[in-house]
């Protein structure tokens, strides 16, 4: 077995003692993909856990679409999808086969959810995934999973328009910052 597996492995054993909805999240995705890793470094979530359990369901990859985003931004695209009326949210964990240095893990991941048709549709927005296993957010979760996933993102960008050299006073923009601390 390489490192990298019995790391995954190790730290899998140890949450699951520590953890008794992290345990049941990793049995239910071992049962969905034998022998499967969940490289979720820090579970911090308990609660989030508990709904993935209670839930959690498995969603068809059979008419998936795609929806161009930014790589390793799957929340953010996610959240880009429900404010432009495109799809609700589905978050949880997405899966990835195995390969010569993985038996197959599942990442913690999100996508957007096309329910115009009779059943839903994936909308993936970073990397096609082999399965995926998480909670259908309603309209209440999606407007809470929009503010924590892209309020940061717009804070940093509005910090990086303010550290802009700054014109001259006649045409200066105020401080977009202000509004926001």
């Amino acid at each position: 077995m390489s490192l990298r597996i019995d790391f995954w492995n190790k730290l899998n054993n140890k949450q699951a003692a520590k953890n008794q909805h992290y345990k049941g999240l990793l049995q239910l995705l071992q049962v969905i993909r034998p022998g499967s890793l969940l490289l979720l470094r820090t579970p911090t979530d308990a609660p989030w856990f508990g709904q993935l359990i209670k839930r959690g369901q498995r969603f068809s990859t059979a008419k998936l679409r795609s929806f161009r985003g930014s790589r390793k931004r799957c929340h953010q695209n996610a959240s880009c999808i429900w404010i432009m009326e495109q799809g609700l949210i589905g978050t949880g964990f997405a899966y990835t086969g195995p390969s010569t240095l993985s038996p197959g893990a599942w990442h913690q991941h999100s996508w957007g959810l096309d329910y115009s048709t009779k059943t839903p549709r994936v909308i993936e927005t970073t990397h096609k995934f082999e399965d995926y296993y998480g909670v259908k957010l309603d309209n209440e979760e999606c407007k809470c999973f929009v503010l924590q996933n892209v309020l940061p993102m717009v804070k940093t960008v509005i910090k990086k328009i303010n550290a802009t050299p700054r014109l001259p006073s006649k045409t200066r923009t105020p401080n977009l910052l202000s509004r926001f601390d």
